[in-house]
């Protein structure tokens, strides 16, 4: 009898550990669009976000055609996606080399003009948005915005792509 308590206790124990041990969930990643991001960047500063995107030719996001339903976004942000080993600021992700980051290697590394869409998922940083033609500073958000020269409002730290797809572009 007494063993079966002391195997209750044990399991009830690893069970309330389990439950409030940090930082379980705060990787899981928070389905967005951009409008979403552009709108509230403070309700997502620094947290894991998955969001639908599209460039040409380079991880500079910003085509708001992909949320749905589409609409026009009264917030905007220019937009950067960089891999974990380009950032020394906050907790670093494990970057996921799979099919669809081969695929998006491949898209990248293209000769020509490209147009990429893809989902990605990744920590969120956001320096600034623009609300009514003003450039609004977004607290916590590094000085000066993001990017070599800082000419990027926000960022994604890059944690996984998925659902890529690309077409070359029309030389003109």
């Amino acid at each position: 009898m007494r063993t079966v308590v002391q195997a209750v206790i044990i399991c009830v124990l690893c069970l309330i550990c389990g439950a409030v041990s940090p930082g379980q969930d705060s990787a899981k990643p928070v389905a967005v669009t951009l409008c979403d991001l552009y709108q509230h960047p403070d309700r997502y500063q620094g947290r894991v976000v998955k969001v639908r995107a599209g460039s040409v030719s380079s991880l500079d996001i910003g085509d708001v055609l992909h949320d749905a339903p589409a609409r026009a976004c009264p917030s905007y942000m220019r937009m950067l996606v960089i891999f974990p080993d380009q950032t020394h600021s906050g907790p670093t992700l494990q970057l996921v080399k799979d099919e669809a980051y081969r695929k998006l290697s491949e898209a990248l590394r293209y000769p020509g003009p490209v147009h990429i869409d893809a989902t990605y998922e990744g920590r969120f940083d956001a320096a600034y948005s623009w609300r009514e033609n003003k450039r609004v500073r977004v607290a916590g958000g590094a000085e000066g915005g993001y990017g070599k020269r800082q000419e990027y409002d926000g960022r994604i730290v890059l944690h996984q792509v998925s659902d890529v797809w690309s077409e070359p572009l029309p030389l003109k």
